[in-house]
């Protein structure tokens, strides 16, 4: 067990094809002993997307501050205090190009093989 500040984890700009003024960090993943899930945050930064696309796992994310449309299989907005499921396989993007403040959320994935 151990509780750290999410400032102590490396933000790292996502190089996902198509993203932009988007970074990640990872509380907790494999290299901080988890088994099972991953807890990642997000920062889309005004002017950023995330375009859509898809993965094989699915994704659990509560909105921490700011606002985006979301792009894929449900789009609308998302703000704070929302919370967005994200079924395997469905496609999906954020949308912060016309934003003023950034879009910060959490997303939670189990772990694959490959993570």
């Amino acid at each position: 067990m151990y509780c750290i500040n999410f400032q102590e984890r490396d933000e790292q700009e996502v190089n996902f094809p198509g993203a932009k003024n988007v970074t990640v960090r990872w509380l907790v993943g494999r290299r901080s002993g988890a088994k099972t899930y991953a807890m990642r945050m997000f920062t889309i930064s005004p002017g950023g997307i995330i375009p859509i696309h898809t993965h094989p796992e699915e994704h659990e994310i509560f909105v921490l501050e700011g606002s985006a449309k979301l792009l894929g299989d449900f789009e609308g907005p998302a703000k704070k205090d929302d919370v967005i499921f994200v079924p395997s396989e469905a496609s999906h993007g954020y949308d912060n190009t016309e934003g003023t403040e950034s879009f910060r959320f959490i997303c939670v994935i189990p772990l694959l093989n490959n993570d």
